[in-house]
């Protein structure tokens, strides 16, 4: 079997195209079972974050495939105009961008603490869809040792615990003193309650909304209010600072709902990929709009020893792939002989 992998991230696509090829989970899995069950992979993982869309794949080893191509066509089009945006990579050099990606040292907030947990959760995924072979399970497991060494021995001695919420934060505290401020978080996924934590830190006053308001099911952060999703337009009329950070397909907040509240002094933060605040809000008087990629960025340049090291990593982990598949090929060619060597 060949390893390849496909996608496009902030260092070639912008957030409105990136924002195109967002998957939600249902879709992923439609899409990796549609993947597997035609015969052309023989497992699939795809991974969405607000950096990126990338599709791994175990295919035939001989044979033609453009993996890019594929997932324009399971999303329904787009690789005309889209597909030179797309980067392809085989074997070690898969593997080695799937080492360097899980570690968050090729995101926008370098070192971001959050997309190894995001990648565990596409292996996962995909892994409920029953869309796994041994080898794509054999290659994330590696990948993720690798990036939890990464972290320990360069990411956390070098650059600190870093993530987009920690980066709003930076950001908003040069704009305006959180202290005090009222803030509304829309979302309690992972982003919106490590976002709303950090504001209780500030000591800001906070609300987060969500969908069914039941105070033993809800995580909220403590010193943190619970609101019902469908108040959040009432809530916002007297918040000085709105988060939106959900995985919906669709605004959570649009420009009527938001005009109609009136002129006044608000800072909106747009977290999510697809897009929650509809782009026109940042003309209405006295709004300020900050999307994902106002938040992150900034290139920061490792020390050579950090590269180093790196390279050290990644080199042993794709080495330990390959004492693995070399071990398996003896072991199916063992079986395909009865057991003759």
């Amino acid at each position: 079997m060949k390893l390849l992998m496909t996608g496009l991230d902030h260092t070639s696509a912008n957030l409105e195209i990136r924002e195109k090829f967002a998957i939600t989970k249902e879709k992923t899995q439609r899409i990796l079972a549609s993947l597997v069950n035609k015969g052309i992979a023989g497992g699939c993982v795809a991974i969405t974050t607000c950096n990126r869309t990338e599709l791994y794949l175990t295919v035939a080893e001989y044979g033609f495939i453009d993996p890019a191509k594929l997932l324009c066509d399971e999303l329904g089009g787009g690789y005309g105009e889209y597909g030179h945006l797309f980067t392809q990579r085989a074997g070690d050099y898969a593997l080695e961008h799937l080492c360097r990606m899980a570690s968050g040292l090729d995101s926008q907030v370098m070192g971001d603490d959050q997309v190894i947990t995001q990648v565990r959760e596409a292996l996962e995924l995909s892994r409920q869809a029953g869309c796994t072979d041994s080898y794509i399970e054999t290659m994330f497991n590696t990948a993720i040792q690798a990036a939890k060494a990464i972290k320990t021995n360069v990411v956390l001695r070098t650059l600190g615990i870093d993530s987009v919420p920690g980066k709003t934060i930076e950001k908003l505290s040069e704009a305006t003193s959180l202290g005090g401020i009222n803030a509304v978080v829309i979302g309690n996924g992972q982003m919106g309650r490590l976002m709303a934590e950090l504001l209780v830190q500030e000591n800001a006053n906070v609300s987060v909304t969500v969908r069914q308001y039941k105070r033993g099911e809800v995580q909220v952060p403590d010193m943190a209010c619970a609101i019902s999703y469908a108040d959040r337009y009432r809530s916002i009329q007297e918040a000085d600072l709105v988060i939106s950070a959900t995985t919906s397909p669709h605004y959570t907040l649009s420009y009527d709902e938001i005009a109609r509240l009136g002129s006044r002094a608000r800072i909106f933060v747009d977290l999510a990929v697809p897009r929650d605040i509809d782009p026109q809000v940042a003309q209405i008087p006295g709004a300020t709009l900050y999307t994902i990629d106002d938040i992150s960025g900034g290139q920061i340049e490792l020390p050579r020893e950090s590269i180093l090291t790196i390279e050290s990593i990644v080199s042993d982990h794709i080495s330990k792939y390959w004492r693995w598949l070399m071990y398996k090929d003896r072991a199916l060619a063992k079986a395909a002989t009865g057991g003759m060597t």
